[in-house]
């Protein structure tokens, strides 16, 4: 089925972009979310009359995210805290929300939690990097050092006491 992209889909292309896609995909996802309508007569008229407006609100999107990508990119890298135990393990783990909350608090930086993505679940201390993808043709990465606010003793021996004592 052909239909005409109203937003960015990932792996599919950008806004005003003419595709083909599975009829099940697109009258079960992206039409009811609004990503996408089909491409009938009048909406391919139509979009032949809007594509240049598209195009330089594509263009103005992606200049914001070049300066987003820049400012990202100057600030080098992001240091977080959480309790942890001895072995280093983290209680929990640090998710995207949460980084994207401490970008916005320490550099100003708005940043959607799906666009970003991790190579590997932040549970432990160390240093990680973060992949932040902007628009589908701007990326960033970002390190994020992750250490201990306070450290926790993990022996399960002294837990067993502690609750045969009590």
């Amino acid at each position: 089925m052909q239909v005409i992209l109203k937003k960015e889909v990932q792996n599919i292309g950008e806004a005003g972009d003419l595709v083909n896609v599975k009829d099940g995909y697109a009258r079960n996802y992206l039409i009811p979310k609004n990503y996408a309508e089909a491409a009938t007569e009048g909406a391919l008229k139509n979009r032949e009359q809007n594509l240049a407006r598209l195009q330089a609100k594509q263009e103005k999107l992606h200049q914001e995210a070049l300066a987003k990508a820049e400012l990202i990119e100057k600030l080098g890298s992001i240091e977080l805290s959480a309790k942890a135990g001895e072995s280093g393990k983290l209680f929990g783990t640090i998710t995207t929300k949460k980084l994207c909350e401490e970008l916005k608090e320490k550099a100003n930086i708005e940043v959607d939690r799906k666009t970003v993505s991790l190579n590997s679940p932040i549970n432990k201390i160390g240093e990680y990097t973060m992949l932040i993808k902007l628009t589908s043709k701007v990326k960033t990465e970002l390190k994020v050092v992750v250490s201990a606010s306070e450290v926790v003793k993990e022996s399960i021996e002294e837990t067993a006491e502690e609750a045969a004592e009590a």
